[in-house]
């Protein structure tokens, strides 16, 4: 291929090899920028073989990325990038891909693969310019494997099939499609489809010019007729349905083309004949047939008015070398018109097999014995492979009559697709109790093809058939989704005891099947359905739903009393008017009226903390979890986050973990970009660290958004791919309030929740504080708190703290109620975390540095009594949650993060003295002075202490400020964590030393987080 390919170019250097829109390549052209990229291909030792994703849809960059793998003797993978980022990801790792090639705009869902961006090429810094013979690169012979292109397999993952570049010389030499130099050929398929090999390298090699056709321009069937005249375009492949759906409009479309190909799978009759007998048909008309396995396509039939006209069409006879046979099913030839058998294709197009796929080509290729047409005599042994398709020989021609599959295997949107994957798919939500999928053709016309899944729902509950749907597609490309699902109580068995297409396929056409009603769902809850009711009959409305707002219903004065007056007369309990209001949905009355007798003392905001605990309740567990070394963590741009990534990404014994990250991007960095950026910040960035990131799937989302803010697939392929859940992500603002950290620290905890819930069963891992406990030990007189002891009792103190405190006490508290539903969760609770005891790497924002860093600038410290502070290092934080969260007999329980030794903690007046002793001059002064000094100071305007001032100065409790309030902490018990940790040798607890504290400032300042 390369030898031929470098002939044209050396022979017709001027001509136009590929033209899209403003872009445009000669042949020498094309080569010169192709050359580019696989320069860098050879620079990084690209293997023989070896495979390159090719990540971009058809035009321009899709051309010279796989003439660029080609030169540089490797394989080309074009996958389109319409394929969800989990499919994509899967495809290349099965395939061990290093090197993507894809566009700059692209480059950031493939960021775990090394990635050359295509559109250097275009890079005015390099001399493209190709003088004089142009000599080819790799010189590899034709048995090399050119192209893998992905198909559909019986399991649902898509199988590699191997192409070699003998394959696709044999279809640009052989196909009756004549196509010369000069000839322009539209460019417009999926480039992971075979079809996608007819428009580039038989166009290609046979001295012609590509032209991409844009995806707007498909969509419009009239422009497309114009662009086809415009543009000059002489020869077109597009799949059957493409072809039907042009023709049930603009039947003309095609007129100014001379060879217009239609494949992918059974030709649409109806639009054939319409095509033809329009004023403006083609010159030639093909009906092809192949599969992928045998490269694109094996027979071609030149289709006639007359023959459609007949009523069948016929799939052609073998071009070029190509060997078919019909085989019985002892797979002996069928020889005799007339006779059903399973059509079998070999030749020089036949794949060499599946990638890793071993007893699918065993069963698929096969060697069979067959008479030697040149002797009778002879017996010999050829390969083939086996299409489960069946057909049968019309006429003296021997033209080959395609009928159908042999199995459940059918085409579908010119994909082939496995009706049994798709009904194991389906099989395997927990809502469903029996399935089968059907490939229903109402007709020839545009959109009858379609994939129907008859479901019936377990345990007779009411089922959406959105959700299935909605289920598959986190599952399966577009082309296995059902474009229907239908709702029945039983599918019809034969006398075996299998499904009964026949009778279903019956059913089906008469209509019978039963229909799941939308929106019929009812609360069990008596109290809900007892409020419904009563509502429904003041206003004289049916179908409330439990989250309708009661106040927009236009309820009158009357109306509102009545309606108060019969939940006191029915369910026996009192609520008020501004109840109502501030609980305006059936659902959240009754939480309130649950909560009412419950709440009865401390401030009244305290019962929406106690009801905002319930938030998770309704979450549905998934049973049946086992880990598989992969994990999904939030919060990998933060401290505690990007410290276990670490971990994970720099351990030997972690070297096979692969890590789904959470992040969001912003318009100045990219998801990948802030992880990275958060890895260097902290001190944890390598060489060694970047070449493991490959391991890292980014997930560009938002945890306070439904589904985490993910597209529907990737949220569906995350439920279903992590065993383990490490949600380390919080929002950390000593200043703001409750409101404030609700949507990050409250629902973004529930949103979490619900991806450990759903799905495949998981363990959740919650890293939470020891803020939970409040400022229980100066309002309760606490005395110890337990790991595993109730939150509640320390409630009254929770409105003295901060809203972070606050937050984190419901999301704990949260966490615990789906872990009495089932929920598997370990609950972390650090105390207050500061940097790595070996590096000195901390969080330069936090309070405690911000604290420190401001108080040395202004050279006072304040005075605190009782502030006991739980400084725990990043290191032990995290080797402690990874050694905890690695033995699944420490799962149920809460884990206490701190000093194992209530002598080690450091409380404020001994760090002020550990400061000194590291060198930093700060005076010890009554706190109101220190306070007085920090606001009156000229650089109060830039110092660090600036963000903590509400929290240093608003008063909350009798003067003291919330800082202050912070006092006669309890002594935290870390009963569990010990007995977890047991006798790890390489993980312990460093108490605050000078040496330590001298560590963190020098990383401050070394970092230019600080100066000093």
């Amino acid at each position: 291929m390369e030898q031929l390919l470098c002939n044209r170019a050396n022979k017709a250097s001027g001509s136009l090899a590929v033209v899209d829109g403003e872009h445009s390549f000669t042949y020498r052209d094309l080569l010169a920028k192709a050359d580019i990229l696989a320069a860098d291909l050879l620079e990084k030792r690209l293997g023989t073989e070896e495979p390159v994703g090719v990540v971009v849809g058809p035009g321009w960059q899709q051309i010279i990325a796989q003439v660029a793998i080609l030169r540089a003797g490797g394989t080309s993978v074009p996958i389109d990038p319409s394929a969800p980022d989990i499919q994509l990801h899967a495809m290349l790792r099965d395939l061990n891909t290093r090197f993507v090639m894809t566009t700059h705009n692209l480059s950031a869902r493939v960021s775990q693969f090394e990635v050359l961006p295509i559109e250097t090429v275009l890079n005015p810094e390099y001399q493209t310019e190709k003088h004089g013979e142009i000599n080819v690169m790799s010189g590899k012979s034709e048995g090399h494997r050119t192209y893998i292109l992905h198909t559909s397999g019986s399991t649902g993952k898509p199988k590699a099939v191997q192409i070699s570049s003998k394959a696709v010389l044999h279809l640009a030499a052989s196909l009756p499609v004549d196509i010369g130099e000069g000839d322009k050929v539209g460019q417009l398929n999926n480039p992971g489809f075979d079809l996608s090999l007819f428009e580039v390298w038989v166009t290609l090699l046979s001295g012609g010019t590509v032209v991409h056709i844009p995806k707007f321009i498909i969509k419009d069937p009239a422009s497309f007729a114009t662009f086809l005249k415009d543009a000059g375009v002489v020869a077109l492949i597009l799949p059957s349905t493409l072809f039907t759906a042009v023709s049930a409009s603009t039947p003309s479309a095609f007129q100014s083309v001379r060879h217009v190909v239609s494949a992918g799978e059974s030709p649409s009759l109806q639009a054939m004949q319409k095509v033809l007998s329009s004023d403006g048909p083609p010159e030639n008309l093909w009906n092809g047939y192949g599969p992928t396995e045998t490269t694109c396509l094996s027979t071609l039939q030149r289709v006639t008015l007359e023959e459609t006209e007949s009523g069948l069409i016929s799939a052609g006879i073998p071009f070029g070398d190509t060997v078919l046979h019909l085989l019985d099913e002892a797979q002996k030839p069928i020889v005799d018109d007339g006779i059903p058998g399973e059509i079998c294709i070999g030749g020089p197009g036949l794949s060499a097999g599946y990638l890793n796929y071993t007893e699918a080509n065993a069963e698929k290729f096969i060697e069979v014995e067959l008479a030697d047409s040149q002797d009778s005599g002879r017996v010999k042994v050829i390969r083939l492979y086996r299409t489960g398709d069946i057909g049968m020989w019309k006429g003296p021609s021997k033209c080959l009559q395609y009928i159908g599959r042999v199995d459940l295997q059918v085409k579908h949107q010119g994909f082939r697709v496995e009706l049994e994957a798709i009904e194991q798919t389906i099989a395997a939500n927990d809502s469903v109790r029996a399935v089968a999928c059907l490939h229903q053709k109402a007709g020839d016309g545009p959109g009858s093809d379609r994939l129907m899944a008859v479901v019936v729902p377990a345990n007779d509950m009411p089922l959406d058939p959105q959700k299935i749907i909605e289920w598959t597609q986190s599952r399966h490309p577009y082309y296995m989704v059902p474009d229907q699902v239908r709702i029945v109580s039983e599918i019809p068995l034969n006398s075996r005891g299998k499904v009964d297409r026949d009778a279903l396929y019956k059913e089906v056409k008469e209509s019978q099947l039963l229909r799941t009603p939308q929106n019929n769902a009812k609360e069990d809850e008596s109290s809900l359905e007892k409020i419904t009711k009563i509502l429904e009959g003041i206003l004289g409305l049916s179908n409330l739903g439990p989250d309708d707002n009661i106040i927009s219903l236009g309820l009158s004065s009357l109306q509102v009393a009545r309606f108060l007056g019969l939940i006191k007369q029915k369910i026996g309990k009192l609520i008020s008017i501004k109840d109502l209001y501030i609980n305006p949905s059936i659902r959240s009355l009754v939480h309130h009226l649950h909560q009412a007798d419950e709440i009865n003392y401390g401030p009244s905001e305290v019962l929406q903390f106690e009801a905002d605990t319930h938030l998770a309740d309704d979450i549905k567990l998934i049973p049946d979890w086992t880990s598989e070394g992969r994990v999904f963590l939030t919060g990998a741009t933060g401290f505690i986050g990007v410290n276990l990534l670490y971990r994970w990404l720099s351990r030997p014994s972690m070297k096979e973990v692969e890590i789904a990250c959470l992040a969001r991007g912003n318009e100045h960095y990219s998801p990948m970009d802030r992880i990275k950026n958060a890895l260097k910040k902290y001190g944890v960035w390598s060489e060694e660290i970047s070449q493991e990131m490959k391991r890292v799937i980014v997930l560009d989302g938002d945890m306070t958004q439904e589904s985490l803010g993910l597209p529907h697939s990737d949220y569906q392929w995350l439920i279903n791919w992590a065993p383990a859940v490490f949600h380390a992500a919080a929002k950390v603002n000593w200043c703001d309030s409750y409101n404030g950290h609700f949507a990050q620290n409250v629902q973004g905890t529930k949103n979490v929740l619900r991806v450990a819930a759903e799905g495949r069963r998981k363990t959740m891992h919650y890293i939470s504080s020891i803020d939970v406990w409040a400022v229980t030990g100066l309002i309760l007189g606490t005395d110890v708190v337990s790991e595993d002891g109730p939150l509640k009792v320390h409630l009254a103190s929770l409105p003295f703290d901060t809203g972070y405190a606050q937050s984190q006490w419901v999301a704990d508290e949260m966490v615990q109620r789906v872990r009495e539903k089932g929920l598997p969760v370990t609950i972390y609770r650090p105390g207050f975390v500061v940097g790595d005891s070996k590096t000195g790497a901390g969080n330069p924002d936090d309070f405690f540095g911000r604290l420190i860093a401001g108080s040395i600038q202004l050279g006072y410290w304040p005075h605190m009594p009782h502030q006991n502070q739980e400084y725990v290092t990043v290191d032990y934080v995290c080797d402690s949650i990874l050694r905890i969260a690695s033995d699944n007999r420490n799962i149920g329980h809460a884990y206490t993060l701190g000093s194992p030794d209530p002598g080690q903690i450091t409380n404020m007046e001994r760090l002020c003295v550990l400061i000194n002793q590291a060198g930093f001059s700060v005076q010890e002064i009554p706190y109101t002075d220190w306070l007085e000094k920090l606001q009156s100071w000229d650089g109060f305007e830039s110092s660090p202490c600036l963000p903590l001032m509400p929290l240093l100065a608003e008063p909350i409790l009798r003067g003291d400020t919330r800082l202050q309030t912070s006092k006669y902490s309890p002594r935290y018990d870390c009963a569990n964590t010990l007995k977890a940790i047991g006798a790890c040798d390489d993980i312990r607890f460093v108490q605050l030393t000078p040496e330590l504290v001298k560590r963190f400032i020098n990383f401050w300042a070394r970092k230019g987080f600080y100066s000093f």
